[in-house]
């Protein structure tokens, strides 16, 4: 055993031992925060936590609005009765043919109830309000069919909402031409 001087009684070995200790202290103290650094600590990790419940209300939120946003009607029903009366004039992806116009440039410029109207009681279809003259009309080009109206047909009229929720979905860019997903 070897004692160190000015430390009766006290070995080299409990000299090591100590120093070990107290260097394993004060790594841990470093490691710890203290003080002002505990708290940006605390303060950092119960912003992250508000900034997630933030996050979830506004993911809530989003759906709400874009729910209530969604026009009345099935996007799969307005495709099926177009594909059944429409799409043999206007094509299916109702873009036009030499016999009807694309209806999607017009179907964009338009609200439900005009769109409505001019389906069931109007005959000529080649309809933009900036087209002309004041009921939104223009004369039909050369080799394009008069447009029926469709309010006598029983489907047509009960599902005028759904062809109306088709149309806009195609010339707004969220459905694409062919049949959607029910």
């Amino acid at each position: 055993m070897i004692l160190i001087k000015g430390e009766p009684g006290r070995s080299a070995t409990m000299e090591r031992t100590q120093a070990i200790e107290e260097e394993r202290k004060m790594q841990a103290n470093q490691l710890r925060p203290s003080g002002r650094g505990r708290s940006a600590v605390l303060a950092l990790l119960t912003l992250s936590l508000a900034a997630c419940a933030i996050e979830l209300q506004n993911k809530q939120g989003t759906r709400e609005i874009a729910e209530a946003a969604k026009l009345p009607g099935s996007v799969a029903v307005g495709w099926r009765v177009f594909q059944e009366n429409c799409a043999a004039c206007h094509g299916a992806a109702a873009s036009g043919t030499g016999k009807a116009p694309d209806l999607l440039p017009r179907v964009r410029e338009m609200g439900s109830e005009r769109f409505s109207n001019l389906v069931l009681k109007r005959y000529d279809w080649a309809a933009t309000p900036s087209a002309g003259n004041s009921a939104g009309l223009s004369p039909r080009q050369p080799g394009q069919a008069q447009m029926p109206a469709w309010q006598s047909d029983p489907v047509v009229n009960a599902h005028i909402a759904d062809l109306y929720a088709y149309l806009s979905a195609r010339s707004e860019g969220t459905q694409g031409p062919g049949q959607p997903a029910r």
